[in-house]
């Protein structure tokens, strides 16, 4: 009886390895691109620093592609939300997310944050010192990897965050009938209502 080639062996086991990555490893599974955090500590009530973090989806991590815009920020009470809007014309999403740190949370150095809920998800690292964040965003067969930073205007940046969920043609969230009129001129104004923290 002849043989098997162990080379050869090898090269077919790689090569299956390389199809099934090709045509599963990014298919219709979430969790294939959402990757679970390895911090197991919820931080109740999110991270300290309320500014929120504002960024661009891209077809790649070296950013080959602009995909769209992406927000993280905190709706206030602690619950923070994941905005995704792509530029292919489909509406805008908004879902909430969980921060994870290693033991007691610490308003220094990385943190997780991630969220999955059937074809919806997000994940990735929160550099508290840097102000900067990188993930992985998942809506339905839409993919995208995030790049995103944290303003240095804690008064401008939060209402700027208010505006994409609250305001304009494709309003995430609008705003009830009773709310006062006077922001769709003057949108500054949400903090002289509102807090920074969006309470």
């Amino acid at each position: 009886m002849k043989r098997p080639n162990p080379g050869m062996t090898l090269l077919k086991r790689r090569l299956l390895s390389m199809i099934l990555f090709a045509f599963g490893g990014c298919g219709t599974d979430p969790a294939s691109f959402i990757v679970a955090p390895r911090e197991t500590d919820a931080v109740s009530g999110g991270i300290t620093n309320l500014q929120p973090y504002m960024g661009r989806l891209q077809s790649s991590a070296n950013a080959s592609s602009d995909m769209g815009q992406f927000m993280l920020a905190s709706c206030g009470c602690g619950d923070w939300r994941v905005l995704l809007i792509p530029n292919d014309g489909n509406a805008k999403t908004q879902f909430p997310v969980t921060f994870y740190s290693n033991g007691d949370y610490q308003p220094t150095g990385e943190v997780a944050v991630y969220a999955l809920d059937g074809q919806t998800g997000f994940s990735g690292m929160v550099d508290q010192d840097a102000g900067t964040l990188s993930g992985r965003a998942l809506n339905g067969s839409f993919r995208a990897f995030v790049s995103a930073t944290r303003g240095g205007d804690v008064h401008a940046q939060p209402v700027d965050a208010c505006v994409l969920c609250h305001l304009g043609d494709d309003p995430v969230l609008p705003l009830p009938d009773w709310h006062v009129t006077n922001y769709y001129d003057y949108p500054e104004v949400c903090l002289h209502c509102h807090s920074a923290n969006g309470q």
